[in-house]
Parts: structure tokens; C-alpha cells; sequence
């Protein structure tokens, strides 16, 4: 009879905890909803602030970015400014120190062409019908190549070029061609988007006295 007593009790025992399990959810089930009821918890004051330093920061290279660009764009201006004043001083002393006597008319009307101010004035006078005839005559003519050309200074519509040029010419008076270097000093003006000739200055020139570019660039100068 003991063991018959003992074992309904145990099974008593067993229903009962049988019906507690039964009404007590499971672990993950209360993991589950406690998930769910649990509010997003709040950035912190330094999660907060991280982030201000990453907008700030950003906002900087964003800045420094727009500011370089614009140091750049000006850099390239100057640039490009520089290189055009350079290409019309080359063409100009190119021409300058390159004709023939049967093409004098031509050349200088190349020459008063790319002049402005002061220069346009000096040239009109000096390539005139007289000194044109007297090349001629003398059947001067005269070769240059720019050996160096430097832009010293440009802005504001104002350029200032140096060059070396070499110089080969001869004429009638001469017994073989002769060679000269010219150092010369360009002042150019922004005519209407086109680099024109202002003045001109013979630092060194040739060392005959006769009728040739040389002589023509130093009166101009």
C-alpha cells in the first residue's frame, strides 16, 4: 500500500509540473516579447557628437575643395594668358627679322598690323614708302630664329615678353651675310582678345650700320 500511496503522489507531482510548464511560455518566446516592448534605446551624447565632427569635417573638405578649385582655375588662366602673349611676341619677332627685298611691302604690312599704341605710330613712320625703297635697293634681306623667349610679366590686359633672337643678313654693301644676336623687350597690349605689339626695346643689336632689320627694330625701340 506505501508504494501504491507514494506513487499517486508522485504522479500528483508529476501533473503539476506538467501544468506549470504548460502555462509558462518558453524562454524564447519571453525573449521574443520582452524584445518587442523594449523601447530603441537613444544615441548617446557621444554618438551625437561624432557625428557633428563628421559633418563638420566633410562641410571643411568640401570647402577647401571649391577654394582650390578656384586657386587652380585662376593658376590656369594666367596660364593660358601667358602662353597666347608669348605665341604673338614669337610671331611678331619672327616676322620681324624674316623678309626679303622683293616682299618688303608685305612684310611690314604684317608688322603694322600686329602693332597698337605707341609702337603702331613708330612703325607707321619708319616702314614708309622711303626706307622701303632704300631695302630694296640695297637687296636686304634678313633671317631670324628665336633662340629664347621668356614672359617676364602679364595681367590686366599687359604683357612683357624678353627674347634672344639670332640674325643672319646681307646686302649689296656686304661681302658675305653677317650674324648678329638681338636681346630685345616686348611690351604687348590685349587688343580686343588679341595680343598687339605696344612697344618694343633693342637691348643688344647688330654692329654694322646699314640698311637691314636691325636697324629698322632700333629705331622702332
Amino acid at each position: 500500500m506505501v508504494g501504491a500511496v507514494e506513487s499517486d503522489e508522485q504522479v500528483e507531482e508529476a501533473e503539476q509540473r506538467h501544468r506549470s510548464r504548460a502555462g509558462r511560455p518558453a524562454r524564447g518566446a519571453r525573449e521574443r516579447a520582452d524584445g518587442e516592448r523594449r523601447p530603441a534605446p537613444e544615441p548617446s551624447r557621444r554618438g551625437r557628437l561624432g557625428v557633428s565632427i563628421l559633418a563638420l569635417v566633410a562641410a571643411l573638405g568640401i570647402a577647401g575643395t571649391i577654394t582650390f578649385q578656384r586657386e587652380w582655375s585662376s593658376l590656369h588662366g594666367q596660364q593660358v594668358t601667358a602662353a597666347q602673349a608669348r605665341q604673338a611676341a614669337s610671331t611678331f619677332l619672327t616676322d620681324l627679322t624674316n623678309f626679303d627685298a622683293k616682299s618688303v611691302d608685305a612684310d611690314f604690312a604684317r608688322l603694322t598690323a600686329m602693332s597698337t599704341g605707341p609702337f603702331a605710330k613708330q612703325a607707321n613712320q619708319f616702314f614708309n614708302s622711303s626706307i622701303r625703297q632704300q631695302l630694296e635697293n640695297a637687296l636686304a634681306s634678313s633671317r631670324g630664329q628665336v633662340r629664347s623667349l621668356y614672359v617676364q610679366s602679364v595681367g590686366g590686359g599687359q604683357a612683357t615678353v624678353y627674347a634672344v633672337i639670332d640674325q643672319l643678313y646681307v646686302n649689296r654693301t656686304l661681302s658675305a651675310p653677317q650674324s648678329d644676336v638681338l636681346r630685345v623687350v616686348v611690351q604687348l597690349t590685349d587688343a580686343s582678345g588679341s595680343w598687339k605689339v605696344s612697344d618694343v626695346t633693342v637691348l643688344e643689336g647688330p654692329s654694322l650700320a646699314s640698311p637691314s632689320p636691325s636697324g629698322a627694330k632700333t629705331s622702332a625701340g
